[in-house]
């Protein structure tokens, strides 16, 4: 049989009591218990462990058991009080998955935040279109997710963090508001096919009864907006993304009525028993944090 954890209990016990029966008393047990759990472990280990004298004491291969011993019961209860949600998973870094602009603009006063009441929380963060982030969340890639999404994401843990205000931005030169015939003529620029701004050209472009866009891909924030000042292309944004953006005095912003706001969903697993350890110290720390009072 494997060696159990009561049986290393009971040996340190012993040891550190120097007796069968004062060990046996201290654990609320028999003494044959306490006789029968230190005869496994010699038969397990095939090794003596003590001398049977008064006081008994540990051999050489007990002494190196008492040490093996102290290190796996330590880990024990560091394992039962991590998965108990009382401490952090030092070991084990959440991995909180992002889009572009929220990782620009929101999220680095909420990782501040964070750092602030915990010191020793440990993650990485990975930035992706909102369709990837939902994917890779669902198969356990990533702990989390922010996402965008005019709706809670079905099927998924859902917290509501943001809401966004949506902008059209186009360089200087072109008229204010803009003509059909520029929103016709002029390219959209945006993140690859599952961006969550990327579906709102199309929508907005559609409620406007225009044709679909050309779209020029692109994978940075900056890259999209240098391009937008030039006037390579058009695009939409966050307003909270482009006023603090060193390009924002080489923009025009076009504030639409027909651009609805879209919010922002920090998203996990819907089965929490799924979920590890410091995404549940995560959730707690956004739900008490003072940076969401702008949500």
């Amino acid at each position: 049989m494997a060696m159990q954890i009561k049986s290393l209990e009971i040996f340190m016990s012993v040891v550190n009591l120097g007796s069968f029966s004062e060990a046996a008393r201290a654990l609320h047990t028999v003494q044959s218990n306490v006789t029968s759990h230190i005869k496994k472990l010699e038969t397990e280990l095939n090794v003596e462990l003590l001398h049977r004298h008064h006081p008994i004491q540990p051999t050489r291969a007990g002494q190196q058991l008492y040490g093996y011993a102290k290190q796996m019961l330590h880990l024990q209860r560091e394992v039962l009080d991590t998965f108990r949600n009382t401490t952090l998973a030092a070991a084990f870094p959440l991995e909180i998955g992002s889009m572009e602009t929220t990782a620009a603009v929101r999220l680095p006063a909420l990782f501040h935040d964070l750092q602030q009441s915990l010191p020793d929380f440990q993650f990485s963060l990975t930035t992706a279109p909102s369709r990837d982030l939902i994917d890779w969340v669902k198969s356990s890639r990533l702990d989390c997710a922010f996402v965008a999404s005019p709706d809670p994401i079905e099927g998924m843990f859902n917290v509501h963090v943001w809401t966004e205000k949506l902008v059209l931005i186009s360089s200087q030169k072109c008229s204010e508001p803009l003509s059909k015939q520029e929103l016709m003529q002029k390219k959209f620029i945006a993140f690859k096919q599952g961006c969550s701004y990327r579906r709102i050209i199309d929508l907005f472009l559609s409620s406007c009864h225009l044709p679909a866009a050309s779209i020029i891909e692109m994978g940075s924030l900056d890259g999209i907006i240098s391009c937008v000042s030039l006037d390579v292309g058009l695009a939409i944004l966050p307003i909270s993304y482009i006023r603090q953006s060193h390009f924002a005095d080489r923009v025009q912003v076009h504030d639409l009525d027909l651009l609805t706001p879209m919010h922002t969903y920090l998203i996990a697993d819907q089965d929490r028993s799924k979920w590890a350890t410091n995404m549940h110290h995560f959730v707690e720390h956004l739900n008490k944090s003072q940076v969401l009072n702008s949500r």
